[in-house]
């Protein structure tokens, strides 16, 4: 049964990985802002400071991992939540493009760390795999829970002066203050059970096929989701449906909270009853029914139950993703393995308007401009992984049925 000070670390695991997308969270209500204030009205400038995080998010997690295994996990956990406190106050005092973009490139940098490094502490800190899966759910629950909430934050304190909102991301320090306290020993050495691994365990690990068979699903399935939310804004928008903004904002917000409470409430009992590989090709399924029925739909209050039905097989699939990727990889690998899964969900997002894009520009223009077309693309893509994975899975679907069959 877990004692208080390990119910005090899950809740500082949780609130630190929660962090991890806040970088676009608070930038996104107040870009507006920023694009006429800084940018003097370019749309290319404002774009790349939403997105550059991304790329650098999606490179550091790998490396701050494996630097991780090196130095210690707590010690690379404070340092980045310290630094992204420092480097996300700092678009405060840009005045031009170029500082507000390497404050932005430095932010994501940082965030990789914390994501990494958090999701690490958090499966060494559990032995048994449903224990670790429900562990992983609740931090991908905080995570769609933190979507919701720090965009509010960040629209209420940036309404007259956008820099103010930048100064939510100073909510980290007392997030590493309580790292520190709560992890003496880890977070001064290298070991205090988190032991390091030499790079040849590590690199035999990620290159098995099942590892790398699930890092791609991840990125593919990332890239999906966020290609699906833009392009849910644009279809509400437009005719027939035409909706007001706080209107697309509760239907996107409901992908959100579908997401948190199958996370929270329903995903153990899920994954102990299926198994991780099964319950991921179930949340891929209930994306791909949600992703057709949106274009066909004209109906807010048919629209609200789909798209939250989309944020519960999301919910489904990246928390599963991660136990899998637990499960096939040995407990001294898994934290390492984990921030590789990490970085393959932030490039997922990086790479999806390139990749969606490109797609659509192969296709014949009365569907490549059609916003519909990239749900029934991104369906078809759901649903194709959703099978491969599941038929070529069919050994760890035995084995962890037999698992939870004793």
């Amino acid at each position: 049964m877990a004692t208080t000070k390990d119910q005090s670390k899950l809740w500082v695991l949780l609130a630190a990985g929660s962090l991890a997308v806040m970088p676009g969270a608070v930038i996104i209500p107040v870009l507006g802002d920023i694009k006429t204030q800084l940018l003097n009205d370019s749309l290319q400038q404002a774009s790349w400071l939403a997105s550059a995080h991304y790329s650098m998010t999606a490179l550091f997690s790998p490396l701050l991992g494996f630097l991780a295994n090196r130095i210690g996990w707590v010690r690379v956990l404070v340092m980045s939540l310290v630094l992204f406190a420092v480097f996300g106050i700092a678009g405060t005092w840009a005045t031009s493009f170029l500082p507000m973009l390497i404050s932005r490139l430095l932010l994501g940098a940082a965030t990789g760390g914390i994501a990494a490094a958090s999701l690490g502490i958090l499966a060494q800190m559990y032995d048994q795999a449903a224990d670790r899966s429900h562990a992983i759910a609740l931090a991908s629950s905080a995570i769609s829970l933190s979507n919701i909430v720090f965009p509010l934050l960040a629209g209420i304190l940036g309404a007259d002066r956008w820099q103010v909102a930048f100064y939510l991301y100073g909510i980290s320090i007392p997030i590493a203050i309580a790292a520190v306290m709560l992890f003496p020993k880890q977070a001064g050495s290298t070991a205090a059970g988190l032991d390091r691994v030499a790079a040849k365990p590590v690199l035999v690990a990620m290159s098995h096929p099942t590892v790398l068979r699930f890092f791609l699903t991840l990125l593919l399935t990332s890239a999906t989701a966020l290609a699906t939310v833009t392009n849910l804004s644009i279809y509400l928008r437009n005719a027939p449906i035409s909706a007001a903004t706080p209107i697309i904002g509760l239907i996107l917000a409901s992908q959100a909270i579908g997401s948190a409470a199958i996370s929270a409430f329903s995903l153990k009992g899920l994954t102990r009853r299926f198994g991780a590989v099964l319950s991921i090709g179930i949340g891929l399924g209930l994306m791909a029914f949600s992703l057709v029925a949106i274009p066909n739909l004209q109906q807010v209050s048919l629209l609200l139950p789909v798209a939250m039905l989309f944020g519960i097989g999301l919910g489904i699939v990246i928390p599963s993703h991660y136990a899998a990727l637990a499960n096939v990889t040995a407990p001294e690998l898994q934290a390492i393995v984990l921030a590789v899964g990490t970085g393959m969900t932030f490039l997922g997002q990086f790479l999806s308007p390139g990749l969606f894009g490109f797609v659509l520009r192969a296709l014949p223009t009365p569907w490549s401009e059609q916003p519909m077309t990239v749900f029934y693309l991104a369906a078809g893509l759901v649903l194709s992984m959703g099978f491969l994975l599941v038929a070529s899975s069919r050994h760890l679907i035995q084995a962890e049925l037999a698992g939870r069959s004793q």
